[in-house]
This record gives structure tokens, sequence and C-alpha cells, in this order.
């Protein structure tokens, strides 16, 4: 690591170090090499493998997961990134949901949680084990809730895409559009709104005014006449 370093971590177990710098990178140590050669552990302590790399920007906080299995990053470029700690390899796409700079993250001891901090003057909690799941287009809901009666299901929506393996985005563009399959424009929401809002993946949002949003009606595409039967429904009753 040639950057200067400005976040450490420990394992549970004493064993490795994870160091994030300012450059982006995060260089996981094997600390028992440095005590078994008698010298400090920064000196000859023995690398684990290339640095961890994606970050785009300083990384504020790194921790390493009570099981040892995951490090956890966060960073000045807004993210959050989830690595497998034995393969140096990313998890899942990076958690994006702050506005500002998370200065902070840190992992339940179960493992089950990541929560973070921000300059945008909010703290989400993540729920690690959805986030990562192998996402599949047949089973894929847009939430911005932790109640999934208000999500958006993409399977019925695009039921002539069941077969589809394609992603749908579960989060906002930094333009703020939430898009589906095959990119198609689902609905805006104004940039100024999301350091209150929750994102899928929250499971609790700390801020003021925290909002969410009811997607469990919302038409869009060829579905969109089903408003007008809503209301029809809705006038005659």
């Amino acid at each position: 690591m040639h950057a200067s370093v400005g976040s450490v971590a420990i394992s549970r177990d004493g064993k490795r170090i994870a160091g994030g710098s300012c450059d982006g990178d995060i260089q996981v140590w094997d600390m028992q090499a440095g005590e078994a050669l008698g010298a400090p552990l920064w000196g000859t302590g023995k690398e684990l493998g290339a640095p961890l790399q994606g970050h785009a920007n300083r990384i504020h906080s790194a921790t390493i997961s009570p099981d040892g299995t995951h490090i956890v990053s966060s960073s000045a470029d807004s993210t959050i990134r989830v690595w497998d700690a034995a393969s140096g390899k990313e998890l899942g796409t990076p958690i994006r949901g702050h506005t500002g700079v998370v200065s902070s993250v840190a992992i339940s001891l179960r493992g089950k949680w990541i929560v973070s901090g921000s300059v945008d003057k909010s703290i989400r909690v993540w729920d690690l084990e959805s986030l990562h799941k192998d996402h599949r287009f047949t089973t894929t809901k847009i939430c911005f809730s932790p109640n999934l009666t208000y999500a958006l299901c993409l399977k019925s929506t695009f039921s002539r895409l069941e077969d589809s393996y394609t992603l749908a985005s579960l989060g906002p563009s930094e333009e703020g559009w939430v898009i589906g399959p095959e990119g198609r424009l689902l609905l805006w929401i104004p940039t100024s709104l999301y350091p209150v809002m929750h994102v899928p993946g929250n499971k609790l949002v700390i801020s003021n005014d925290a909002s969410e949003l009811d997607l469990s009606r919302f038409s869009h595409g060829t579905s969109w006449e089903m408003c007008r039967e809503r209301d029809v429904v809705s006038s005659s009753s």
C-alpha cells in the first residue's frame, strides 16, 4: 500500500488486519506473520493477496465481520462495498443510498446487519443477506420501505419477460430514475429527497423526517390502464 492509511480494522480472532487507504484501496495483512518474525507488523507482516480495489475515493472506514468471512468498507465516493475475505472478490454491487461521504460502517455481531453513517446526516441499517442474494428478474421486487407489501413486484408487471435474467435496478440512478428491465425508466425521485428516503435493502433509516414509498398500486407500461379502472371502481363505490 503506497498511499496513507486512513482506516484500520482487526479481525475478532486477532489474525488479520485490514487497512483502507486514501487512494481507495484496501489491503489485508496476516498479523501473525509480523509476530513470528519478532518485528513490527507494518514492516514485515505478510500481505494477504492483492489490494481490494473498487472504491473511487478515500476509504473512511473498514471493518471485518465477527466470523471473519466479510470485509465491509465505506468511502468518500458515497458507497459501501462488501468483500469476500477469503478470495478478495467484491460481493454484489456497491451499496448506494447515502448522498454524501459514508464516514463510518459497522457489522452486527451475527453478521446480518450493516450500519452506516454519513455526512448527509443519516444513519442506515442494511440487511446484508438480502443485499447480496443472486436476485433474478422473476423474483425481484422494488421496494422503498421495509414493508414488503409496499413493493412493486416485477414478475407480474413484466410477465412476458419472466424467463429473462436481466437484472432490474434496485435503487435510483444518480439522476434519480428508478430503472426497470431493459433500461426502462419507471419513476423519478428528486435527489433532494435521498437523505431521508428508504432505499432497497434498508431496514431502518435514522434521519429527520424519513420517508417511505408505497409502490403496491404503482402502474406503468401497458398497465397504466389499470389506474382508470381503479378510478371507476372508487367513484362507483
